[in-house]
């Protein structure tokens, strides 16, 4: 190779770019994002306001009408508190020798078995009431106030506003030079901001018809008025 050729190739190698930058669509998502079913079924008593509303960590999100499972609970204590007394009563009948230990051992396990019904009952109370996980926002409320509602029913669904992640969808050929921990910029189209990210979890498969492999990105805070739902561009470093 001649001298002024080696020069050209050279120089034309100082002028590529040491990173080229690379883009893909990235969609917004919550990762704390759920529906909230009912456990006993029952009248609704208390909801939120309706779609949007705000709600902290530990908030009451809803309540079903309580009277007969509390009833329930407090005839348990009584049969219970009976139970123990005629346990006590056996146990000194025993030590007298006035009674069978036959019967001191029934009256131990019904002292027992009252227990075991207080704590199902009192489990039943506690889900009268529906506290929110993590702090967030209603995305649609599934019943409505004073409807009378089956266990299992769905009764709302939420989505967290303190945990929001980027879904970005590039091509296999990415994983190449693509790791966990990449830095990347998300411009959100709806707000007309960007967004530093961090590369969280490379997807486990690509898919084989369209050669891509999903790619989740942890948003650095603070947010703005980003929501989940929103989508933007997210741009990335590769080395030549």
């Amino acid at each position: 190779m001649n001298t002024r050729k080696s020069v050209v190739l050279l120089s034309l190698f100082f002028l590529l770019p040491a990173k080229a930058e690379l883009t893909a669509r990235a969609v917004v998502s919550s990762i704390d994002r759920t529906i909230l079913s009912a456990e006993i079924s029952g009248n609704v008593v208390y909801l939120p306001t309706g779609e949007g509303e705000y709600f902290k960590k530990g908030a009451l999100l809803a309540k079903i009408d309580c009277a007969i499972y509390e009833a329930q609970k407090r005839k348990i204590e009584i049969q219970k508190k009976i139970a123990l007394y005629q346990m006590q009563k056996n146990e000194q009948l025993d030590k007298l020798n006035s009674i069978g230990t036959f019967e001191v051992l029934i009256s131990q396990e019904e002292y027992r078995k009252q227990g075991a019904e207080l704590d199902i009952v009192s489990v039943n109370v506690k889900r009268c009431k529906i506290y929110a996980p993590f702090n967030g926002r209603v995305v649609e409320r599934k019943v409505n106030l004073f409807q009378s509602i089956k266990a299992q029913q769905e009764i709302l669904e939420i989505v967290g506003t303190g945990n929001l992640e980027a879904r970005v969808v590039v091509h296999a050929t990415w994983l190449s030079w693509l790791k966990k921990g990449d830095k990347l910029i998300l411009s959100v189209d709806e707000t007309q901001t960007e967004l530093k990210a961090t590369v969280k979890e490379i997807g486990a498969v690509v898919d084989p018809t369209s050669q891509t492999v999903l790619i989740r990105a942890k948003l650095l805070k603070p947010y703005g008025k980003i929501i989940a739902g929103m989508s933007g561009t997210a741009t990335f470093n590769s080395t030549n």
